[in-house]
């Protein structure tokens, strides 16, 4: 599949960096997001650096990668893409707002993909005008750096738009693994479980969550521990998984600790707020 222009909705942690994936295999970016965001091509050449340092980009080639990228606030400047990649916050109603928005500008799309985690494809591609083209492609954080890729038919998904996505995860070098469609697909069905009940046994004062963390380590080789791993995804984004797969299956297994929710209550995100789990402030 050749692209010209690759279209990202959502210029949050996952949608930057969807934004350097693509634009780092030579593709021209647009990236919108419905709050401005002044500090942006600030982040963005951090981010670069970052992935420079981590041996997955040439340094002397951040500058060119992030000249690829384009940053929009108005939705109608994504009508020249033929892929959009949808990364917006994990909300249904946000995402089908977007979407409704985004048909009625975006006339040449070839494909509309979202990167949901849990939600219907088949849902989201009915507020749309061509369920056809609509597929799921659930990247894992940090796309960069993660080979899998989920991806998810929805009911009226066709079998072009399949080929086409296909075509496209090989092009960036990845993994994709087609599934039907089913709350939470294969990953966050198996893995937030795991994360919920950590957050149980941290709450029960079974043990603290460093040696929660370490136990997964060292007993399952795990990289990184449940408790760890939440904090990196958002606590906010976990405990909204955890709700649409209850939601979805009607199966309590799913029920979110309530330790969960009371640390998202008091903004208490993860990496991303500072503090979650760990305390990620620097202390001077």
């Amino acid at each position: 599949m050749k692209t010209t222009t690759v279209g990202i909705l959502g210029a949050g942690t996952m949608g930057r960096q969807l934004a350097l994936l693509f634009a780092s295999i030579n593709v021209s970016v647009k990236i919108w997001n419905h709050r401005y965001q002044p500090n942006f091509h600030a982040e963005f050449a951090r981010l670069a650096l970052i992935q420079s340092k981590l041996g997955l980009l040439e340094k002397d080639k951040i500058t060119e990668i992030a000249g690829r990228v384009n940053y929009t606030n108005e939705l109608a400047d994504m009508s020249g893409c033929e892929l959009i990649l949808e990364a917006v916050k994990e909300d249904k109603d946000v995402k089908i707002n977007t979407f409704r928005q985004l048909v009625q500008i975006a006339s040449e799309l070839r494909i509309i993909a979202t990167n949901t985690s849990t939600l219907s494809i088949t849902a989201l591609a009915s507020v749309t005008d061509r369920p056809a083209q609509f597929i799921g492609l659930h990247f894992f954080n940090p796309p960069m750096t993660m080979k899998l890729v989920e991806v998810i038919k929805g009911e009226l998904t066709s079998d072009e738009t399949l080929q086409s996505a296909l075509e496209m995860m090989e092009l960036l070098g990845k993994q994709p693994v087609v599934l039907p469609e089913t709350p939470g697909f294969v990953v966050n069905r198996l893995l937030f479980p795991m994360i919920n009940e950590a957050v149980f046994l941290l709450s029960e004062g079974v043990a603290d969550a460093k040696t929660i963390d370490n136990c997964m380590r060292m007993g399952a080789n795990h990289p990184m521990g449940p408790l760890e791993l939440a904090d990196l995804i958002g606590l906010d984004v976990c405990l909204s998984i955890l709700e649409t797969l209850m939601e979805e299956t009607g199966d309590g297994k799913y029920r979110p600790a309530p330790l969960l929710k009371k640390y998202v209550r008091a903004g208490k995100l993860g990496k991303k707020a500072g503090v979650g789990f760990y305390s990620y402030r620097q202390r001077g």
